[in-house]
């Protein structure tokens, strides 16, 4: 029993060593400190130039920014809003609670992980947790304290975006 016992405190914390240094997924804090890097880096550069990263890892997660961040969003329920004057009627009645694609977000997609960065950073940084937990947790979380009326109000759009999606 004692044995067993053991086996399993080590296979315990070989499992949340492994989670700690993102074995299996990109962590919480590991997204917020690459993503972070990357757009102090862009920041330097300035204008359209596309920054070099340092090694082929950083080069990894830096292309993950903005996938992981879209993909959290999608998988929250949260949804785009357009203040624009040309924005259709939905897009133009979610502007006040979900992101505003006109007012808030980077002209260009590949730079909308800065938004959520700034969130990260607004909502106090990553927690102890989002050094094992996955890096949607902390976007989400991020997310919600900066549009905590999104999901809600995204809903009925987003069930009638899908509804007019021909099923096959």
């Amino acid at each position: 029993m004692g044995a067993l016992l053991a086996v399993l405190l080590l296979v315990g914390i070989g499992a949340g060593a492994a989670a700690y240094s993102g074995v299996f997924y990109v962590t919480g804090s590991q997204f917020y400190e690459a993503c972070w890097q990357r757009r102090a880096k862009e920041n330097i550069v300035g204008g359209f130039k596309d920054v070099e990263a340092d090694n082929p890892s950083q080069a990894l997660l830096w292309a993950s920014c903005t996938p992981i961040m879209g993909e959290s969003m999608d998988n929250a329920g949260f949804a785009l809003g357009s203040s624009s004057p040309q924005a259709t009627e939905d897009a133009q009645a979610l502007a006040s609670a979900c992101p505003d694609a006109y007012k808030e977000m980077p002209v260009f997609p590949k730079f909308w992980y800065t938004v959520v960065v700034d969130a990260i950073e607004k909502n106090g940084g990553p927690s102890l947790v989002d050094h094992v937990a996955p890096a949607t947790w902390l976007i989400e979380r991020a997310m919600k304290a900066r549009w905590p009326r999104c999901i809600d109000a995204a809903r009925p759009y987003i069930d009638k975006a899908r509804k007019a999606i021909p099923q096959r």
